[in-house]
């Protein structure tokens, strides 16, 4: 009986992962993500150079890449929409895990800030970090911020206080000004 038992299970085990991977297909690495199909069909609407990310060392580089009277894709969240000088501008950033950090503040069309508005935001707040957006700029603009950082040691004695530099050094951070032409939500 017990030899039994021990087939039996032993074949019902075998049964159970034989059908789990039958039902398990392969990823295809030439399948696309909803994210990448909506981003190209953006890209491909607007002839905007999408590969620009790579070997960006200093704002040379990016200036070089960005600023080239073409329409340029990124792909963001959405920071902050606000008016400046009557105005429109929607500031986007960086995705979490991008190569580049990099902040857009954009000037936007009606249209444009209306897509922004129509999106249901998900009523968890620390998701909202992930909706992400394919834009298409004309940039006109790009800088990267310098930051410096002071403070001082107390040393006991008023009198024998020391300031100390604690850092000065260029942000990784670049900042990229421009128009926006379109932008089509993707998600999270």
């Amino acid at each position: 009986m017990k030899r039994f038992l021990l087939v039996f299970c032993i074949l019902f085990l075998s049964l159970s992962l034989l059908s789990c991977a039958k039902s398990y297909t392969q990823p295809n690495p030439q399948q696309v993500s909803k994210g990448d199909t909506i981003a190209k069909e953006l890209a491909d609407k607007y002839q905007a150079t999408t590969v620009w990310e790579e070997n960006l060392d200093y704002t040379l580089q990016v200036q070089e890449r960005l600023i080239t009277g073409k329409p340029i894709l990124f792909r963001c969240i959405v920071d902050d929409v606000f008016k400046h000088d009557g105005k429109t501008f929607i500031r986007f950033a960086s995705l979490y895990l991008s190569d580049v950090d990099y902040v857009l503040e954009l000037e936007c069309s009606q249209q444009v800030i209306d897509k922004v508005f129509s999106q249901e935001p998900d009523s968890r707040t620390y998701l909202k970090r992930f909706e992400e957006y394919a834009v298409v700029a004309n940039i006109q603009e790009v800088s990267r911020p310098v930051f410096a950082l002071k403070s001082w040691v107390i040393a006991g004695d008023v009198e024998n206080d020391e300031y100390v530099d604690i850092n000065i050094e260029p942000s990784s951070l670049f900042i990229a000004k421009g128009t926006c032409v379109d932008i089509v939500y993707i998600g999270d």
